[in-house]
């Protein structure tokens, strides 16, 4: 019996690694992991990273929990996504990788290459690569009369 606690207990701390072929980095000031329903819950300066198609997905803040074996990431206060030199600020995120979308939340703030685009929400798909606002937008400081599209290849506005 002990011996099969043993096994059972070896396979639920190598499930996660078994299931992805590359691992997230994970840091923060305080952590829990449940190995059974494989969700880390982050808090206090808060760094996740995963790979993500040619570039890495990184997002930092105050409070986070990572699903990894579904894939998810969700986060609270002082949030900062990143894919390379993109990045939106924002109060809450929630990252599906399913369908490759990070939905942002609150005060948003979007960079990318000199464009700035504010919102109350938005999206980023990294595999369309197109960027989407809704709610009080602004582009280069200038307000939209509605929802706005910025494709992140070719650097402009779409429709």
């Amino acid at each position: 019996m002990k011996k099969l606690f043993l096994v059972l207990l070896m396979l639920c701390v190598m499930l996660p690694s078994l299931c992805f072929a590359a691992e997230p980095t994970i840091k923060s000031d305080k952590r829990t992991f449940n190995p059974l329903t494989g969700v880390y819950d982050l808090q206090g300066h808060v760094f996740v990273q995963f790979p993500a198609q040619d570039t890495m997905l990184t997002i930092t803040g105050d409070n986070t929990k990572v699903y990894l074996y579904n894939m998810e990431v969700h986060g609270q206060g002082n949030i900062t996504l990143s894919f390379g030199k993109m990045s939106f600020k924002c109060d809450k995120v929630d990252v599906y990788h399913y369908d490759r979308t990070a939905y942002v939340e609150g005060n948003c703030n979007f960079q990318d290459d000199g464009m700035v685009i504010t919102s109350d929400k938005g999206s980023y798909c990294w595999k369309t690569k197109i960027a989407d606002f809704q709610g009080n937008v602004k582009v280069n400081g200038k307000a939209s009369k509605g929802a706005v599209r910025y494709d992140v290849m070719t650097k402009k506005l779409v429709q």
